[in-house]
């Protein structure tokens, strides 16, 4: 019997994953961690958008000394006005963008303890299978989540850079668009899963691999994760804790599948 997933089979236990998550987060007491993740929350909402004001009105104020005119009256007024609106939208569309991509990895960084210590504790009860607490492997799992998300967060961002010069294209920069969409889901997955491979004592091209042979486990748990992420504060609070606990439930699964092949 072949027990080997599709890439759209991939997709939906990631998808499904998350519905038991949720149950198995409030059942098994894990909730206790949403308290780290409110604290973490509140300081990358709230001063992210502070951030992003500050700069948009510092390049706007820069870039409209250098166009302004004495006339207030006529072309000059009106073209002002204009260029005024559009870089106060624009700007900040463009940096919220920027900032929703990077304080998903500010947060992957920041909660990686966090998140190791809940893809552990998930294993454990699903497997009765105890890891004993070592703080030196601790500190490991801690960097290794840290290199992994600096290391997605610049692929990332490349793909990003490049894109920016193919989005104005029509149809081509429709699709190159969706691309950088998947690419982002792709890489949050792959942090997500990450934490599974290290206790399989994978190394970073292996645990690359395999992300790479199921990425259909990695887009569907990031899309869920960037959905969560996109509600205003309660998001981040609630997609940190969630997506380790449905990465490793479906991880596991897909090991149990494979076990019977």
């Amino acid at each position: 019997m072949n027990n080997q997933l599709s890439f759209f089979g991939q997709f939906g236990l990631a998808i499904k994953s998350y519905g038991k998550a949720i149950s198995f987060v409030f059942e098994k007491g894990l909730w206790i961690y949403f308290i780290y993740t409110i604290i973490i929350a509140c300081i990358l909402t709230f001063g992210g958008f502070k951030l992003i004001h500050s700069l948009v009105d510092w390049i706007e104020g820069w870039i409209m000394s250098y166009v302004s005119s004495d006339s207030d009256t006529g072309i000059f007024s009106f073209l002002g006005t204009a260029l005024h609106v559009l870089l106060s939208v624009g700007l900040k569309i463009l940096f919220f963008f920027v900032f929703s991509t990077f304080s998903k990895y500010i947060l992957l960084i920041i909660m990686s303890p966090i998140m190791a210590l809940l893809s552990e504790r998930t294993e454990e009860i699903i497997t009765g299978n105890v890891y004993p607490f070592n703080i030196a492997q601790f500190i490991k799992d801690i960097i290794r989540g840290v290199v992994i998300a600096l290391r997605n967060m610049f692929i990332e961002f490349g793909f990003i850079f490049l894109g920016f010069f193919f989005v104005w294209i029509p149809i081509i920069g429709w699709i190159c668009a969706l691309f950088l969409v998947v690419i982002s889901y792709y890489f949050y997955g792959f942090s997500m899963i990450d934490y599974v491979s290290e206790r399989r004592k994978m190394g970073i091209s292996q645990s690359t691999s395999y992300v790479r042979k199921h990425k259909g486990l990695a887009i569907g748990n990031g899309f869920i994760f960037s959905l969560i992420f996109a509600i205003p504060f309660i998001g981040a609070i609630i997609g940190a804790v969630i997506a380790p606990v449905a990465a490793c439930i479906a991880v596991m699964d897909l090991e149990s599948r494979h076990a019977k092949n």
